[in-house]
């Protein structure tokens, strides 16, 4: 369950453990739903897996900022080998993850799960709690998590393919970090200018027009082989610096980057 962060999280993870008592029910806050409508707010979003055709077994993965490779791999590839032996006959396999959005440890998870994958396909995301960045929730079986991850490794009896699609546009506008505190993610200089300001140069703007607006307008993006990835920006400080939503280092280059039509993205990329 994807549930918007005005909703009674806890009412809701101690209803719905409830009603589905012989079922694993994973579930987070967000930042946004994606409804019947498109972008919303306010929903509580469920999706459900039908046992004929899927056996999933979850886990959580909790104290995120102590974690180590080895805390994961015994735990991942145990439950990898039991799945197997349970559907043999079964060859489609996926991994997904749920991660506390204010752990800052999403990338090191990750690549500590990827290690213990091998060829399975892991995606998924981050909790959230709209625009506030203040508290974030996560639940499993019942139990309401924070500074947490959820993972959901299954098996298929149908073809899958784990994909994705990006609607941004690289142009020829680049920057590159001189100044950074990876740990938070902020970016204190860019161009060896304070962040904020070479970023709204870059942009012609103003630097006090620069809001969450002006940041998913402009994205800036990092190549990484043959693909670019958004490096989304969540906030501007009264210093300058530029807190981000993901990885940043020093030595880091950015990319300016526009957008194509969304939906007429979406739909080619789905034909």
């Amino acid at each position: 369950m994807f549930v918007s962060p005005d909703a009674a999280f806890h009412d809701l993870i101690a209803v719905t453990s409830g009603l589905f008592s012989d079922t694993d029910v994973v579930a987070c806050t967000t930042a946004s739903e994606i409804g019947r409508a498109g972008y919303e707010d306010q929903q509580i979003i469920a999706v459900a897996f039908r046992k004929a055709h899927f056996s999933i077994t979850t886990y959580a993965i909790e104290s995120l900022d102590r974690i180590t490779e080895e805390d994961i791999e015994g735990a991942l590839i145990e439950t990898r080998l039991a799945l197997a032996q349970k559907t043999l006959d079964w060859s489609s396999e996926f991994a997904f993850l749920m991660a506390d959005g204010l752990s800052l440890r999403e990338e090191q998870l990750t690549a500590f799960l990827s290690a213990s994958l091998g060829p399975t396909p892991l995606f998924g995301g981050s909790s959230g709690d709209g625009a506030r960045f203040a508290q974030t929730w996560l639940a499993r079986k019942g139990v309401v998590l924070r500074n947490a991850a959820i993972v959901m490794v299954a098996r298929c009896d149908r073809p899958v393919r784990v994909f994705s699609l990006d609607h941004q546009i690289p142009t020829e506008a680049r920057m590159v970090v001189t100044s950074a505190s990876p740990d938070g993610r902020i970016v204190h200089e860019i161009n060896a200018e304070p962040a904020a300001l070479e970023y709204a140069r870059l942009l012609g703007l103003d630097p006090h027009q620069l809001d969450q607006f002006t940041f998913a307008a402009h994205p800036v993006v990092v190549r990484l082989g043959d693909t670019h990835h958004v490096r989304a920006i969540r906030q501007v400080k009264a210093n300058h610096d530029l807190v981000f939503f993901s990885a940043i280092n020093e030595g880091m280059v950015l990319t300016l980057a526009t957008h194509d039509e969304i939906v007429d993205h979406l739909d080619r990329g789905l034909e």
